[in-house]
């Protein structure tokens, strides 16, 4: 097999490994549930070109050109998304970090997030939202500049650049079920 066709796949492998790097995220922030390690969805990975390259300790895998990724419900779209693995690792489908740029996006049933660029660091159990970040479930909206999440924890925190305020819009749940008409009386 040559070098070539063994990069490829193993391009390929880091990109199902970087979407089962995000299953503690999902465990308690629904919007990275698709992506969840319990999942048996195939994952599906689009992009214009795939390179991989050793740069130090690092081997790098680059997807560019308008990147889809979906498992189950759950879409990511960027510009980029590059793969960062030790090249020595036993695990040859490991990946340390994950860095989306371009418009982010992450949808998963009714909930949304966006932002300019994303970072998934497996070694400090994060996934960092920046950049415009605008994160909707429904009807219901937060907007701030920064949105971490702590994979091992499963919390999340909005953050907002010094002078600015975290700004929200939420509409509370309309009843499903209506009164009945009262009958006018005579």
């Amino acid at each position: 097999m040559s070098n070539r066709r063994r990069s490829v796949r193993a391009g390929l492998a880091f990109a199902a490994m970087m979407l089962l790097a995000l299953p503690a995220a999902g465990q308690s922030t629904d919007i990275f549930k698709g992506f969840s390690s319990k999942s048996k969805a195939p994952i599906e990975v689009d992009a214009e070109t795939l390179e991989i390259f050793e740069e130090g300790s690092q081997r790098i895998a680059t997807f560019a050109g308008g990147v889809t990724v979906r498992r189950g419900n759950t879409t990511m779209k960027a510009a980029t998304i590059k793969l960062y693995s030790d090249k020595d690792s036993d695990d040859n489908n490991a990946f340390t970090r994950m860095e989306a740029s371009g418009t982010v996006y992450v949808n998963s049933g009714n909930q949304t997030v966006t932002g300019s660029r994303a970072v998934v660091d497996n070694k400090a159990q994060t996934i960092t939202l920046a950049g415009n970040v605008v994160l909707s479930q429904g009807k219901n909206v937060i907007v701030g500049e920064r949105l971490v999440i702590n994979m091992a924890t499963g919390r999340a925190r909005v953050e907002q650049t010094e002078g600015k305020r975290i700004q929200g819009v939420f509409n509370p749940n309309v009843a499903k079920s209506k009164k009945p008409a009262e009958t006018p009386t005579q």
